[in-house]
């Protein structure tokens, strides 16, 4: 008879994530949380009695501009969670708590407007039998941001264009507007880090929060432009290496 197989613990994993929404989603998102509540364990650290009524109240509150195309990302969620081994690793109900309690500053201190919950809908831990969230709901308004200047030139079809510099790069001029800020997604991440900022926040919330708690990082198989620099040191990635590929499926 054979030895049985060894199973190796799993390292504990804390995880943050970003979901982007559309005003379409609105509903989607009250019947999540009318059907979580009915199923599941669920504690509101800040409630909305609608999503779409939170959402009008704080473009009210803020007076933030907002660019409507019909298709935009008008609120996002910070998703915190973590493997069945991190959980494992507190001692009660009340601890894994306070530690959402943790993930909720830290959510207000990143994407914060101003560092305030202003800008924040819903926060809410929904316990489920095999995993639990927290998820904060907010509309991403920044206060700062890039403005396309545009020329008096037009294209073929009648729309300004944007004005070039010498060397023909697309020319900005820097906003900053604390009393009149713009709802945007792009712009808002844009201020955040651009092309590395969720890497960089996935990163920054390791060091400042999971790690104390002690989970692991573990490896991002991001495309090396959206990398964060100490990420890329650490687990050794390079410009074209296995994970660089766009296509690259991990089998």
């Amino acid at each position: 008879m054979g030895m049985p197989e060894q199973k190796y613990p799993r390292d504990k994993h804390a995880t943050i994530s970003v979901i982007s929404h559309k005003a379409q989603d609105f509903q989607s998102i009250d019947e999540y949380l009318k059907d979580c509540e009915q199923r599941y364990k669920v504690e509101y650290f800040k409630k909305a009695s609608s999503t779409e009524q939170a959402w009008a109240d704080v473009m009210k509150s803020t007076n933030a501009r907002f660019n409507n195309r019909g298709k935009n990302v008008v609120l996002e969620c910070l998703q915190f969670g973590g493997n069945r081994e991190f959980w494992d690793g507190f001692n009660s109900e009340q601890d894994i708590r306070a530690y959402f309690k943790v993930c909720y500053q830290y959510a207000i201190d990143k994407v914060g407007f101003l560092r305030t919950h202003e800008n924040i809908i819903c926060a809410v831990i929904v316990t489920e039998p095999n995993r639990r969230n927290l998820f904060v709901y907010y509309l991403p308004i920044t206060e700062v941001w890039q403005e396309k200047i545009m020329s008096n030139d037009k294209s073929e079809v009648g729309n300004r264009l944007q004005l070039r510099d010498e060397y023909d790069m697309p020319m900005y001029r820097h906003r900053e507007e604390i009393d009149n800020p713009l709802l945007s997604h792009s712009a808002f991440w844009k201020a955040r880090g651009g092309l590395v900022s969720y890497s960089a926040l996935q990163e920054d919330f390791f060091k400042e929060v999971s790690e104390k708690y002690g989970a692991k990082r573990g490896e991002s198989f991001s495309l090396i432009k959206n990398t964060v620099e100490s990420h890329r040191k650490r687990y050794h990635r390079t410009d074209g290496d296995l994970y660089d590929e766009l296509y690259y499926d991990g089998f």
